[in-house]
């Protein structure tokens, strides 16, 4: 009769666990979320949404206009490197594509489109949890934009 090894099973058990974690720990590492925010960025003296007022010096800083409105935002999971689309309000998507471009920061590729049409194509490198400022066509008085932000 053969001797039950139960160390040697849940030895060989526990070192599969940890490879699992490990694995699913490294794929994490390399994938992140972008969140756009389309804002409709104006001078009707409206103020700042309290959504944006974190945002509000860097759209200020590229843009003269006193009203910043938030329209609709979005997130999607990117591997890196990878891409991916995310949807967003009024036929707007973008398509980005990620990769890294060291001490922290990703090239991103975006690709800002309304009912298929081209808005923006562009290229940034962005650093982790900094609002990237895309400028896009005019809209009434005032311009639509889109926040990109790498998390």
């Amino acid at each position: 009769m053969k001797k039950f090894r139960a160390p040697q099973y849940a030895s060989f058990a526990l070192v599969a666990l940890l490879a699992t974690f490990l694995t699913s720990l490294a794929q994490a590492a390399d994938s992140i979320n972008i969140r756009a925010t389309l804002i409709l960025g104006s001078n009707d003296g409206g103020g700042v949404d309290a959504s944006l007022h974190q945002y509000e010096r860097n759209l200020k800083k590229v843009l003269p206009f006193d009203t910043f409105r938030n329209q609709g935002s979005s997130r999607a999971r990117v591997a890196v490197p990878g891409s991916n689309i995310i949807g967003l309000s009024g036929e707007h998507d973008v398509s980005v594509k990620v990769d890294p471009a060291g001490d922290g920061k990703y090239r991103i590729s975006a690709q800002w489109k309304r009912s298929g049409h081209t808005l923006v194509n562009t290229t940034v490198v962005a650093s982790k949890d900094r609002p990237t400022v895309l400028v896009g066509p005019s809209s009434g008085n005032g311009r639509i934009i889109l926040l990109l932000i790498a998390h």
